[in-house]
């Protein structure tokens, strides 16, 4: 039996939910649904293209019209909240035009957020660049106001939010619709999954691909994640079967997978997670009941399948909160927020553990929540890892009193993993 603190992880999801959710289809891309420690947003139904922010500890019944967040002319495809500041949220529409939004002067100490009426387009910079819709939005990991976007003109744009304005452009590489997009840990590349069936390494700084090769061979759905300081990335696709497949790969020699997992046939894609502290990679389809999870190991077979969480109904869309949103007190290691028909669930991953002493083998330093680089200094060529801090209480208390002579704590480093065995369990559906 392979030795492993994340053998007996488990998916539950809390009694309380949010129920009246009126949310749009939104972009066959998108994970629908965002969230940090503090706030959850989704594209709503409605004319123009409105969207709703929430306090995350305000579970309970929406208002049958609740105050919106009114800017775009058409439907909202994606969401993403800037990592270093909880009240500031990215949004991509198929009016073409990406927004950025400040709303803490909206936010108070005791009640969060809270709308007397709707947010007005006033209260957003446009980023305008587009030809077609844009349909998805990803802050960079570290560097503060650098924001990529991705439409249907099969572009992929990086935005100098500080200055309003557009700073590269990877116009050519790409022939068909890009799929999905995500950034290396420090933000020195990017990669993206295409409808034409490649995946591409590019260079953000020099608006180039750096390298293309052959993926999954279906058609639809492909989505790509990396798996924090380690040389490798992973996708999930269709092959010509329709069987959903898990890849992995090693970024400097493509030639090949590393290892290929099938995992059963179905429709949806598949979002995938990856947890940088405790190397779990979480796997849900849009339209499934479950989310699968896997430990990623170093050397083959490079994941073990450890266990899936099931619900009675299908999700829509789903989002991973960042790791201060856990409870630590209850050995909490991931949370998810879970789009279902007409409600969100929060689901919460635990370690099992007799005592509610802080754990410190599951919590290693983790993303502080603060930038790393200036835009200046990411477009000028520096790299730097996310910056960390202890979850152990009183940690940010003495921290904060008595701080290191550098910025912040250490750069982010992969947790030591389990020797592998010659042999992977099979993944069961």
């Amino acid at each position: 039996v392979r030795s492993s603190k994340f053998r007996h992880v488990h998916g539950s999801a809390s009694k309380d939910r949010f129920e009246n959710v009126n949310s749009t289809a939104s972009s066959a891309d998108s994970n629908i649904v965002a969230g940090n420690s503090r706030f959850l947003a989704l594209p709503w139904n409605g004319g123009g293209g409105p969207f709703l922010v929430h306090n995350l500890g305000g579970v309970g019944r929406f208002e049958p019209i609740p105050k919106m967040f009114q800017g775009h002319s058409a439907s909202v495809q994606d969401l993403d909240f800037c990592p270093f500041d909880d009240c500031v949220i990215a949004s991509a529409s198929e009016d073409t035009t990406v927004r950025v939004w400040d709303f803490s002067s909206k936010v108070s100490a005791d009640a969060g957020i809270k709308l007397d009426s709707d947010v007005p387009e006033s209260c957003s910079t446009v980023l305008a660049g587009h030809s077609k819709k844009a349909t998805l939005v990803r802050w960079h990991p570290v560097a503060k106001d650098v924001l990529l976007s991705v439409s249907y003109d099969c572009t992929v744009r990086l935005w100098d939010v500080s200055k309003a304005k557009e700073a590269m452009c990877l116009a050519e590489g790409h022939s068909d619709t890009i799929q999905h997009v995500a950034w290396s840990m420090n933000g020195s590349q990017y990669a993206t999954t295409c409808k034409d069936k490649k995946v591409r390494l590019c260079d953000p700084r020099k608006s180039t691909v750096a390298h293309t090769f052959s993926g999954h061979e279906g058609s639809k759905g492909a989505r790509v994640t990396f798996l924090g300081a380690r040389e490798e990335f992973a996708t999930v696709g269709f092959s010509k079967q329709s069987d959903r497949q898990l890849w992995f790969w090693d970024a400097r020699n493509t030639s090949k997978a590393l290892h290929e997992i099938s995992m059963d046939q179905a429709s949806g894609s598949i979002f995938p997670f990856f947890d940088i502290d405790t190397n779990l990679l979480y796997l849900g389809g849009k339209g499934d009941c479950n989310i699968r999870f896997f430990e990623v190991v170093d050397g083959q077979p490079h994941a073990h399948y450890v266990d899936q969480y099931s619900a009675k109904d299908p999700q829509r869309g789903m989002c991973m909160l960042p790791k201060l949103a856990c409870d630590t007190s209850s050995a909490e290691v991931a949370r998810f927020l879970r789009l279902g028909n007409g409600y969100i669930e929060p689901v919460a991953f635990v370690v099992p553990r007799k005592s509610d002493a802080f754990a410190e083998d599951l919590y290693p330093p983790t993303f502080s929540g603060k930038p790393s680089l200036s835009a200046d200094e990411w477009f000028g060529g520096k790299d730097a890892d996310p910056l960390t801090v202890s979850l152990a209480p009183g940690a940010a208390a003495a921290q904060a009193s008595h701080p290191p002579s550098q910025p912040d704590a250490q750069p982010v480093a992969p947790p030591a993993t389990a020797a592998a065995p010659a042999h992977p369990p099979a993944p069961e559906p």
